[in-house]
């Protein structure tokens, strides 16, 4: 009978938690938030302490409109992770929750390559439309296949009385994600102009 050593069966595993972690972030960057809930929360179940797999599993949740859910998962994230990239996801989370004030404190002390979307999507709720029209145009330099960064874009500029940037946004969008629930309100925008 052949033995297989322990450390290779352990190396093993940790490949496939990693290659698990991997696919749900991929799944994440995509827009795929419901697939990446379920990947993720998989890794999580089995490597409670994967940092990175809970902090992409909360952002997949606050994608989807669940901060309550998210929560626990940033949290725990940030308690094994203190980094610039935890600070950001919770930012995000607490904008979804409307605590516009916890999410400012975090973003000075956050940084990831999604600061400039979750500053602008702050400034967005804050009415701070040109501000947010600004954060997100540059977080769009980088990200321009970024469908809800078009789409919020166009938000502030509609708040900054500035429609034809915001039509040029929103059809974007409508590019990008044709089949999103923002999607119906969107046409009848492009409609209508208005």
């Amino acid at each position: 009978m052949t033995r297989i050593p322990v450390i290779i069966v352990m190396g093993f595993c940790s490949t496939l938690v990693l290659a698990d972690t991997d696919r749900g972030v991929d799944l994440y960057n995509q827009g795929k938030y419901a697939e990446a809930q379920s990947e993720l929360a998989k890794t999580v179940e089995s490597n409670p302490d994967d940092a990175r797999a809970r902090r992409f599993l909360g952002l997949a949740l606050v994608e989807q409109h669940k901060p309550g859910e998210a929560q626990e998962h940033l949290t725990k994230a940030n308690d094994l992770d203190p980094s610039g990239d935890s600070k950001l996801a919770l930012a995000r989370m607490y904008i979804e929750q409307k605590d516009f004030d916890k999410a400012e404190a975090l973003l000075k002390d956050a940084q990831g390559e999604d600061l400039n979307y979750v500053r602008g999507l702050l400034q967005l709720n804050r009415q701070q439309n040109k501000e947010a029209a600004a954060s997100l145009e540059s977080y769009l330099q980088d990200h321009p296949n970024h469908p809800y960064a078009h789409y919020y874009a166009g938000l502030a500029y509609n708040g900054a009385k500035r429609p034809d940037k915001m039509l040029t946004q929103f059809e974007m969008f409508i590019r990008l994600k044709p089949d999103a629930p923002e999607a119906k309100k969107v046409r009848a925008v492009l409609t209508t102009g208005h």
